[in-house]
C-alpha cells in the first residue's frame, strides 16, 4: 500500500466489508469526497496506518489496555486530537474474518438509536451514517474509554506545556521528520488556529 494515502486523506473511519468479485475489502470514510474501497483486509489497513504513524500496535494495546481494564477494543490514539475507537460493524461470515471497524471520535456529530435497540447509528459531522451492531450504551462506553486513553496520551506527551508533536519534534531535531510527523504537526497547528479563531469570535 502507498502510505501517502494517509497524508492525502483525513480518515474518519475504516471498516471491513465483503465485496462481490473482490472478497474482503476495507471501506475508508474520509472527511472530503467519496468513501474509498481498498482491496485489503481491515487488519492490513490498520497495520499500514500504524506503520505510517510509527505506532507499535501490540505494545500500545497492552499499555492502554491497562487503563481501560481490557486488551479488547483498545482505542488507537494518533495525536492529541485524533483517536480511533473499535466498534462492531458486521457479523463475520467466516471464522477469523474481522467484525470490528474503527471510528475517529472527533468525526462523530451524534449517536442515533436504531429501531433495533441492539444497533446504533454513528452520525458523522457531514450527516453520513454508519450502523454499528451495538446498543447506544455500549458505544458510549467505548467513547468514554477513548477519552480516558486520550487524556493519558496527552499527559504522557506533556501537552500541558506544549502541543505534543511540537514537543516531540523539538527533542528530535537531529533526526529527519517522517511524513507522519509532518501530517500530525499540520493538524496540531490547524487545531490551535481554529481554537484561536473561536476565541476571537467570542470576544
Amino acid at each position: 500500500m502507498d502510505l501517502d494515502f494517509f497524508q492525502q486523506h483525513d480518515i474518519w473511519a475504516f471498516t471491513p466489508e465483503y465485496s462481490h468479485g473482490m472478497g474482503e475489502v476495507t471501506r475508508v470514510i474520509v472527511s472530503a469526497g467519496e468513501d474509498k474501497i481498498l482491496p485489503m483486509t481491515m487488519r492490513s489497513f490498520r497495520n499500514n496506518l500504524c506503520r505510517f504513524y510509527s505506532i507499535d500496535y501490540y505494545s500500545m494495546r497492552r499499555k492502554y489496555g491497562q487503563i481501560i481494564g481490557s486488551v479488547n477494543c483498545v482505542p488507537i490514539p494518533i495525536s492529541s486530537t485524533k483517536i480511533f475507537i473499535q466498534l462492531k460493524v458486521r457479523s463475520p461470515r467466516v471464522r477469523n474474518d474481522c467484525a470490528m471497524g474503527y471510528v475517529d471520535i472527533a468525526s462523530i456529530s451524534h449517536l442515533g438509536e436504531s429501531r433495533d435497540k441492539s444497533k446504533t447509528e454513528i452520525v458523522f459531522k457531514d450527516e453520513r451514517k454508519l450502523e454499528v451492531i451495538w446498543g447506544v450504551a455500549t458505544v458510549k462506553k467505548h467513547i468514554k474509554n477513548a477519552r480516558l486513553v486520550l487524556d493519558h496520551y496527552r499527559n504522557e506527551k506533556g501537552l500541558d506545556a506544549y502541543p505534543e508533536e511540537l514537543e516531540r519534534l523539538y527533542s528530535n531535531l537531529d533526526k529527519p521528520a517522517t511524513k507522519g510527523d509532518i501530517v500530525i504537526l499540520a493538524r496540531e497547528i490547524l487545531t490551535i488556529k481554529n481554537s484561536l479563531k473561536e476565541h476571537e469570535n467570542r470576544l
